[in-house]
């Protein structure tokens, strides 16, 4: 009889937390799907108009990346105070942006990916 592992039985060589970063990396692989990030980065509360005005693409196009963002925490829907709520806005999850020293903002990735930890 040989010494070999049962082939039926579930072997888990990749935590959840690598699975995620995967899924948030392949996320933001798409050029139309970074795009949408480098709009958010800028601290402002986007809907899909507005996005797909600034990247030059159709609504049905953003609407459909703003979904494989949404499913991999890359970004969330929000309401901002000054909206009817008829719209659906988004933006960078809590905690992911920096501000820097000239008052422009940046992704810090590394809050980002540790959300996936919790």
């Amino acid at each position: 009889m040989s010494a070999t592992a049962d082939s039926s039985a579930p072997i888990s060589v990749v935590s959840p937390f690598a699975l995620e970063a995967v899924g948030l990396h392949a996320a933001l692989g798409d050029a139309v799907r970074l795009g949408i990030v480098r709009e958010l980065a800028a601290g402002e509360a986007l809907n899909v108009q507005m996005l797909a005005a600034r990247l030059k693409r159709d609504p049905d196009l953003i609407s459909k990346h703003l979904r494989v963002l949404r499913e991999a925490g890359a970004i969330q829907r929000v309401r901002p105070p000054d909206t009817d709520g008829r719209q659906q806005f988004h933006q960078l999850p809590p905690g992911t942006l920096r501000t820097l020293p000239d008052g422009t903002h940046e992704v810090d990735w590394q809050v980002a990916l540790a959300r996936f930890r919790r």
